[in-house]
């Protein structure tokens, strides 16, 4: 089948897609597949789909399953990052978080820096990179998960130091004393929306979901009260529940609501104290 026979046949799904330029679009899925040159796919008018290329297009078109599975990469911060289904797919708004952290690292000459549910270990990855003169820890309750992490600070040639823990449960007293700023974009999406999502599906669910109001994350930091009131903490989680998360984070100090790069309400930093 050509590329322009398999626009044909699906071009009701495309379009319900709102895809505008159906050839560039699927062009440049192919060309991340393959890893060829876009204009070769272009110029072709009978550009031909190999097997393999076909299976993998219907599953990204048909399917919604994400691209970034199939190539087992993607960009974030300039950098390229090793994922798969055992991982959340690192976004854009995330790449924020970092710029935020950075601003507070910088500020207070933090040294020590924890990261809870790090997944591919973007954001402990990202920060050694800014500081490398700092510790991080990177915590994560999926083995899978910190495999997918461990293998991305090898890829970048950074010192990280993983922990397979729920939260604190596994981490030694001495590293949680130590630890100055704790940063974390942790489950926080409600079952519901989960469930009935298309973009999330292929996802872990234990990498997004956290209860009925999107809160269980935060709400077990509660255990952890007295360990915390402390440190200083910066977490993403979703404009639609922000205000629950800045109550429960209210409960370990003075809390501050920090838009994204487009002006959406989405991180919350609860101030240290020395």
């Amino acid at each position: 089948m050509t590329l322009k026979e398999f626009i044909k046949n699906h071009i009701d799904i495309i379009n319900k897609k709102g895809i505008k330029n159906p050839l560039y679009f699927l062009a440049k899925i192919i060309s991340e597949i393959n890893n060829i040159p876009i204009s070769k796919i272009i110029i072709d008018d009978n550009y031909e789909l190999d097997h393999s290329t076909l299976d993998k297009l219907k599953k990204i078109i048909l399917e919604d399953y994400p691209l970034e599975y199939i190539t087992n990469k993607v960009i974030f911060y300039g950098y390229e990052f090793y994922v798969d289904n055992n991982v959340l797919i690192p976004r854009i708004e995330t790449e924020d978080l970092i710029n935020i952290a950075k601003d507070i690292i910088i500020k207070n000459n933090y040294k020590y820096i924890i990261d809870i549910g790090t997944g591919s270990g973007v954001i402990a990855i990202v920060l050694k990179k800014l500081f490398p003169d700092t510790i991080i820890y990177s915590i994560d309750i999926s083995k899978e998960a910190l495999k997918v992490a461990e293998k991305n600070a090898k890829k970048h040639n950074v010192d990280i130091i993983f922990i397979h823990s729920n939260i604190f449960e596994n981490v030694p007293k001495d590293v949680i004393d130590k630890v100055e700023f704790i940063v974390s974009n942790p489950p926080y999406v409600e079952s519901d929306f989960y469930i009935n999502s298309t973009s999330l599906k292929y996802e872990p669910k234990i990498a997004l979901e956290a209860g009925i109001d999107g809160q269980n994350f935060f709400r077990d930091l509660m255990k952890y009260k007295n360990i915390l009131l402390k440190k200083h903490m910066l977490f993403e989680t979703t404009e639609f529940n922000i205000d629950k998360t800045v109550e429960i984070l209210s409960n370990f100090g003075k809390t501050i609501i920090h838009n994204d790069s487009f002006g959406v309400r989405r991180f919350v930093e609860k101030e240290g104290k020395k």
